[in-house]
């Protein structure tokens, strides 16, 4: 066999599958398609939750010199009107993280490579997936070298054209906003404090588009366009004219990209599973594309490992907690899109807006206003609880033992806030279940 866990694609989706299911105990090989690591820009931000997931995968502090922490973003009228502030508090919050980080995702996969190859993981790149076969007992895949490759389970983290989906006739459901946009990075070339730290969203039905402040020099704008035709690099700048011109910055790279709302009508085929782009694509307007992949990762890597080494299993929970969460983020971000599209006159109200954790779908425990929803992560004497407490799963609690786990007393005020004795926190970060 080799290895218990297939792995296929190398993007930060399953880069970050592969190093967690390390920190489980399990093996796991990553095929890669191209033969390089990818230079050019593409996912700019990731939230708590998600580097909550790269603390477990052991890069959080690696990430630190990659990111910036955002102020949030604002949503403006084409008179120039703050029509919702998304401001993001700049303390640490309940993940044991900040709110919001910008990213440039280059350098995101090389912490996330250097972290694997410390582990003695293999990344095999210029691996291209001809075939994909499974019997009740196991899972392979074909190379176009004509190798064989045999596992216990695999996973398509292959992106939005995932050739693991295809093989499997997955088909996508269409949740109704598809759009052609031009997405533009590019380098300062000197300070420029008029385009602000926040990221903006300007609301204009005849000029919709998006400014986003990333790491260091690096800055992006979205415009939506009238066609997918790709303009020329005169044009770009034409656009971009009522921000920067040339003298300003160099740009990078520019693509048109069709903007989409879908989900895979199923995330798993017996030995095979779906995560990141290939079970899902959402417009970028919340910025959660990337960190919704991090969560299946985080989701099913556990689970994974739970059955590889003779636990129950509940694979089959993967999908029916994933899918609705993501039809959930996916719901507010087409109905920002919907917005941006506007005069800022849309079914959301006009004033601050607070981030939004949806509960997981049906699957492992109770469903309430607690279990089933994001834990805290509380800080002990300067650690976090996860790293107290983890891999697996644990009790936070206010005296009350909870038997099988480590216990860790929340002296954070978090438990008495909700009149609960304890918590059960799985190994994503989830509540399992609670104790009144």
């Amino acid at each position: 066999m080799s290895a218990p866990v297939l792995i296929v694609g190398a993007g930060p989706v399953g880069l970050t599958l592969a190093l967690l299911l390390h920190r489980y105990g399990v093996k796991a090989r990553v095929l890669e398609k191209q033969p390089a690591p990818y230079p050019l820009p593409r996912a700019v931000h990731f939230d708590g939750e998600a580097m909550r997931v790269f603390q477990a995968a052991g890069v959080a502090d690696a990430l630190g010199p990659e990111t910036h922490v955002s102020p949030g973003m604002l949503f403006k009228s084409s008179d120039g009107r703050v029509l919702i502030d998304w401001s993001r508090d700049q303390q640490i919050g309940e993940t044991g993280w900040y709110e919001s980080y910008r990213c440039h995702q280059p350098g995101v996969e090389r912490v996330l490579r250097e972290a694997c190859a410390a582990a003695g993981l293999t990344i095999t790149e210029g691996a291209e997936v001809t075939a994909v076969h499974q019997t009740d007992a196991g899972a392979s895949m074909t190379l176009d070298t004509g190798e064989v490759l045999a596992c216990d389970y695999l996973v398509g983290c292959d992106g939005a054209n995932s050739f693991v989906r295809a093989s499997l006739g997955i088909e996508l459901d269409d949740l109704g906003f598809e759009e052609p946009w031009l997405v533009v990075d590019a380098n300062l070339k000197h300070p420029w404090p008029d385009l602000g730290d926040y990221s903006v969203q300007y609301c204009d039905p005849d000029a919709p588009a998006t400014y986003v402040r990333g790491v260091g020099d690096r800055r992006r704008w979205e415009i939506r366009l009238s066609s997918d035709a790709k303009p020329t690099e005169a044009g770009v700048w034409r656009y971009l004219s009522r921000w920067i011109t040339p003298d300003d910055a160099v740009l990078e790279r520019f693509a048109v990209y069709t903007f989409r709302s879908v989900v895979a009508q199923r995330w798993a085929d017996g030995r095979v599973f779906l995560a990141g782009d290939a079970a899902h694509q959402m417009p970028p307007f919340m910025g959660q594309g990337m960190c919704c992949g991090i969560r299946d990762a985080a989701n099913l890597a556990w689970k994974l490992a739970q059955v590889l080494q003779g636990g129950t299993d509940v694979l089959d929970t993967y999908e029916t907690e994933r899918a609705p969460h993501i039809r959930a983020f996916i719901e507010l971000s087409v109905n920002l899109g919907r917005l941006i599209n506007s005069t800022g006159q849309g079914d959301l109200p006009e004033g601050q807006m607070k981030s939004i954790w949806p509960a997981l779908g049906p699957g492992l425990g109770p469903r309430d206003d607690v279990a089933g929803r994001l834990a805290p992560q509380i800080i002990v004497d300067g650690a976090r609880s996860d790293d107290l407490c983890g891999p697996w799963h644990y009790a936070l609690t206010q005296g009350a033992d909870v038997p099988g786990m480590r216990n860790l007393i929340d002296d954070s005020g978090w438990l008495a806030a909700r009149d609960l004795q304890a918590i059960v926190v799985r190994p994503d970060g989830y509540a399992l279940k609670t104790i009144g």
